[in-house]
């Protein structure tokens, strides 16, 4: 599935591509999408007047607060008869996240996910193991289905406890685990419980996705579980997994810019980032027919390497995932937003307010958000049931919603504040 002719493409060459495949996209999105027609519009642009890629720059950036706006179908650039799969995830604002594919779509994503795992070095002869949380149900179902369209086996995401994921680990003889890093850090913390040697597996490689995965907590997971890591970087909005994949050289993510084209720009200001400066990744899609995204601001604060990889490949590839510009944060690999958390308190505690902290933490690998929450008098009582039934409800609600962990204290009124 390696495509040398793209993916050790000459850099005049692949910008040639990526033009033609950029005005084509422009054409699309102005001529189907309404809000693109009037950024345009509004700009005075005409799509002749993008006649090179640094061009695309005059336009302004896409936001997770525009797909918001245009909810649900507004950004569609085909009609409804034309989407085979409608995607829907809770997103990062008020509404859910809305994505529609057409056929060729599909196709497209498969591909991307089945480049990703080649370069992993995953083949036909592997048996794939799936662990990540219910709260990534659409990255389950996508990297299942390139793993099939690869050819390898796949033992799919199920409702196994940790130990019996283990257990099926090694009497199938999974030789690639799929996973989060929290995940995959907490199922060490299980094989110990075990007394289970990683000699007793047959894994050789782990792919891990959804977070960033720090060099400590890298060497950490292939000590424990002798294995290779890999790891892969895409954002929900963006079709999801594969945007990005490691190789064994290590030397950074491989962009698959000949399907989307990756920007840097300062965060502050807007404007283009100099040359490898750490900035925002903003990206373009170039292929996607029925969801055309412009310059979509991805929020993840990264560099863009242009030198050739050790591998042979020349895709650009982006440096070290280093933080956000907006203040998004992950709780295992699942994206949130602290207006979503305050407002799904608010729910649970039947529409008042809520005054609250939070914060990540990782308890036997696993993230959870804990969450110090301070309530109005009226919401206390002497019964220890009637306390423990409100922050029941409220941890159920972020779970039901969210697809997150989170742990709940209640504060006296003034001890606590919003983060």
């Amino acid at each position: 599935m390696r495509q040398p002719e793209i993916e050790a493409m000459d850099r005049g060459e692949m910008e040639l591509l990526q033009l033609e495949r950029l005005q084509s996209t422009l054409t699309r999105a102005y001529r189907q999408v309404k809000f693109y027609r009037r950024q345009f519009d509004r700009l005075g642009l005409n799509l002749d007047d993008i006649r090179s890629l640094n061009d695309l720059a005059r336009l302004p950036c896409t936001t997770r607060e525009d797909l918001s706006e245009n909810y649900p179908y507004g950004l569609f650039a085909v009609p409804l008869r034309d989407i085979v799969r409608i995607l829907s995830s809770p997103g990062t604002t008020e509404k859910p996240l809305v994505v529609g594919y057409a056929a060729p779509d599909l196709k497209l994503w498969l591909e991307l996910l089945a480049r990703l795992y080649v370069a992993a070095g995953v083949t036909r002869e592997d048996i794939l193991q799936i662990i990540l949380p219910p709260g990534l149900a659409n990255w389950r179902r996508d990297l299942q289905a390139g793993a099939e369209y690869l050819g390898a086996s796949v033992i799919p995401p199920a409702t196994l406890n940790f130990a019996k994921e283990l257990m099926v680990m090694r009497d199938y003889k999974t030789s690639v685990l799929v996973a989060t890093p929290p995940l995959a850090r907490h199922l060490l913390t299980v094989m110990a419980r075990m007394n289970l040697s990683p000699a007793e597996l047959s894994l050789k490689q782990a792919l891990l996705v959804a977070s960033p995965l720090p060099p400590e907590v890298r060497r950490e997971i292939e000590a424990g579980f002798q294995v290779k890591c890999a790891t892969a970087y895409g954002i929900t909005e963006v079709m999801g997994p594969g945007l990005a994949f490691s190789c064994g050289a290590d030397g950074g993510l491989h962009f698959s810019e000949d399907h989307f084209y990756p920007e840097i720009i300062d965060p502050e200001t807007g404007n283009p980032a100099p040359p490898g400066a750490t900035g925002e990744l903003v990206i373009t899609t170039l292929s996607t027919v029925a969801f055309p995204l412009v310059r979509f601001r991805s929020g993840d604060r990264t560099s863009l390497l242009q030198e050739p990889c050790a591998c042979g490949r020349t895709l650009a590839r982006l440096g070290e995932i280093t933080g956000r510009t907006d203040p998004i944060f992950s709780v295992g690999g699942i994206k949130v937003h602290p207006d979503q958390v305050g407002a799904l308190i608010r729910e649970a505690l039947g529409g008042h307010p809520p005054k609250f902290r939070h914060r990540v933490v990782s308890e036997e690998g696993l993230e959870i958000l804990d969450i110090e929450l301070t309530v109005e008098e009226v919401f206390f009582s002497d019964e220890i049931k009637a306390l423990e039934c409100l922050c029941r409800r409220a941890r159920r609600h972020l779970a039901d919603h969210l697809g997150i962990n989170a742990r709940i204290t209640l504060k006296e009124l003034g001890a606590g504040g919003n983060d």
